[in-house]
C-alpha cells in the first residue's frame, strides 16, 4: 500500500512537468449555447426572490387549508410537516412552515408567486439575490399581499424600499412558444437557492390537468422540485415563459421526473395586473353551457367546428344579446374556437362591460352577436360563465353529452363532486334512482334534491 501511494505520487510529479495537449475544443455553437444560458442566469437572477412563509408558533398548531394532508403531498407541494412547537411560550418567533420563489415584475417592487407558497402565512420574508431580506414580522410594511387568485394558483406581492429600485424581469408572449424551445428554470428546490436548470417546452396549452379552476399550461422537462413553486420559467432571451407551479412525480416520488407545469406567462400577466390594479380579478360573465361537439355530433349537424351551447342562462348577459340553446359558437373576437377551453381563454381576453363580438352558426347560417359581459359575482369553480349552470359549478362540475350518454367533462379538484368520488369520464346514468336522459335532466334533478345528498 505504501509503494503503491509513492508510485502514485512520483508519476504525478512528472506529469505535472510536462504540458499536456488539448485533444478536443468544443464546437463554436456549443460554447455559444452554453455561453446563452449563463447570460440568461445573470441576467435574471436578481429578478428571482426566495419566499418563506412563516406562522405564529401555537401548540398543536396544524396547517390552516392543510390539515390532515399526507406527508408524500406535503412533499410534493414543498410544505413541510405540520409547525407544532413543543414549548409555544419560549418565543415569540414564527415557525417556518414553507419556502417557495417569486419573482420581480416591477421596479417598484412588485413580486408574483403561487398562492400556495403563501396560503395560510401569519408573516412573509422575502429574500434577495443579494442577500437582502425583507420580512413583514420585523417591519409590517416591508412585505405586503397585494392580492390572491385561487383560481389560477397566484399572488401579488410588494416589497418595500424607499431606497432601491428592483431589478425586474419581462414577460414573453406565451401565446408564440413553441414546443421544443430552450426552457429555464430558477428557484430554490429543496431549499437550494437559485439553481437553474435546462430542459425544453414539452407542451404548450395544457388545461386537463384539473389543477385549478383557470388552467394554461407549459409543460417542460426542466427539473422542478419543491421550492420552484412560484419561480419562472424562461426563454432563451430570459422572457418569462411561465410561473413554475406544480409536477407529477410518479406515484408517491418526490422529485422531478420530467413533468414540470408552468402557468402560461400571458395569463400571469393578465392576473397580475388585475391584481396590481384592483386587488382582486374581476372576470367577465356570459351565462351560458357548452358542450363540446363529437365527430357524430358535427356530422349530424353539419359542422366542421365549433362549440355547442345547451344551455342559456335566463336574464345574463348571452340571454340578452339573443343567444340561444342550440346555437354553435365558432369566434369569439377575432379568435377561431373549437372547444371550450378555447371559449373560455377567449372570453378571459376581456373585462366586465365589455362588448364581446361571437360568430354562431345558427340553422346552418352564421350569426354575429355583441354581448355585453357582466362581473361574475362572488367565487364560482366556472369563472367565466361557461360550461356549466350555477348548480353544476357549485358541485364542481362540468357535463357534456355524447351519443346520448352523459359524460363528465371536467371535476374541480377539491369540490363537492370530487369529493364523493366523481372523476372526468364517468357517465351519470341515474340521480337518486332517476334515470336521466340529458344535462337538464341532471340540472333539474340535482335542483330538487339541493341541500340533501344525492
Amino acid at each position: 500500500m505504501i509503494k503503491r501511494m509513492m508510485m502514485t505520487a512520483a508519476v504525478a510529479v512528472a506529469l505535472s512537468a510536462v504540458a499536456i495537449p488539448r485533444s478536443y475544443a468544443a464546437p463554436k455553437e456549443l460554447v455559444d449555447l452554453s455561453n446563452a444560458f449563463s447570460d440568461v442566469a445573470e441576467e435574471v437572477i436578481p429578478s428571482v426572490v426566495v419566499i418563506t412563509n412563516l406562522q405564529k408558533p401555537q401548540m398543536q398548531r396544524r396547517q390552516r387549508g392543510f390539515g390532515g394532508l399526507p406527508p408524500e403531498f406535503r412533499e410534493f407541494f414543498g410544505i413541510p410537516s405540520d409547525p407544532v412547537d413543543p414549548n409555544p411560550r419560549s418565543s415569540k418567533n414564527p415557525i417556518v412552515v414553507g419556502r417557495g420563489s417569486g419573482v420581480i415584475i416591477q421596479k417598484d417592487g412588485y413580486l408574483v408567486t403561487n398562492h400556495h407558497v403563501i396560503k395560510d402565512a401569519d408573516y412573509l420574508e422575502v429574500t434577495l439575490n443579494d442577500g437582502k431580506v425583507y420580512n413583514n414580522f420585523k417591519d409590517k410594511d416591508s412585505v405586503k399581499v397585494v392580492g390572491i387568485d385561487e383560481d389560477t394558483d397566484l399572488a401579488v406581492l410588494k416589497i418595500s424600499d424607499e431606497e432601491e429600485s428592483f431589478k425586474s424581469a419581462s414577460f414573453a408572449d406565451s401565446s408564440k412558444v413553441r414546443v421544443g424551445e430552450w426552457a429555464i428554470a430558477v428557484g430554490a428546490p429543496f431549499n437550494l437557492d437559485y439553481s437553474v436548470t435546462v430542459g425544453v417546452v414539452s407542451q404548450k396549452g395544457r388545461y386537463d390537468v384539473n389543477m385549478n379552476a383557470v388552467e394554461d399550461y407549459i409543460q417542460t422537462d426542466a427539473s422542478i422540485n419543491p421550492g420552484n413553486s412560484g419561480g419562472p420559467l424562461l426563454n432563451i432571451h430570459g422572457e418569462v415563459l411561465g410561473i413554475n407551479n406544480f409536477i407529477y412525480t410518479g406515484g408517491m416520488g418526490k422529485g422531478n421526473i420530467g413533468l414540470g407545469f408552468a402557468i402560461s406567462s400571458n395569463l400571469v400577466k393578465k392576473v397580475s395586473n388585475s391584481l396590481i390594479e384592483n386587488g382582486k380579478v374581476i372576470r367577465p360573465w356570459l351565462g351560458i353551457s357548452m358542450q363540446q361537439l363529437t365527430p357524430d355530433l358535427k356530422k349530424a349537424l353539419k359542422v366542421e367546428k365549433g362549440v355547442f351551447i345547451s344551455e342559456v342562462i335566463s336574464g345574463d348577459p348571452a340571454d340578452k344579446a339573443g343567444l340561444e340553446p342550440g346555437d354553435i359558437i365558432l369566434k369569439v373576437g377575432d379568435k377561431e374556437v373549437d372547444g371550450i377551453h378555447d371559449v373560455q381563454f377567449a372570453v378571459l381576453d376581456y373585462d366586465p362591460g365589455d362588448k364581446i363580438k361571437v360568430l354562431v352558426n345558427r340553422d346552418g347560417k352564421e350569426k354575429t352577436f355583441k354581448i355585453k359581459a357582466r362581473a361574475r359575482e362572488g367565487s364560482d369553480t366556472d369563472p367565466a360563465g361557461l360550461g356549466s349552470s350555477d348548480i353544476l359549478a357549485d358541485l364542481g362540475l362540468t357535463l357534456g353529452e355524447d351519443d346520448g350518454e352523459i359524460v363528465i367533462e371536467e371535476v374541480m379538484p377539491g369540490s363537492a363532486a370530487y369529493r364523493g368520488g366523481l372523476r372526468k369520464g364517468a357517465k351519470i346514468l341515474k340521480i337518486n334512482r332517476t334515470k336521466v336522459e340529458s344535462i337538464e335532466d341532471v340540472i333539474e334533478l340535482l335542483k330538487e334534491a339541493k341541500g340533501d345528498q344525492v
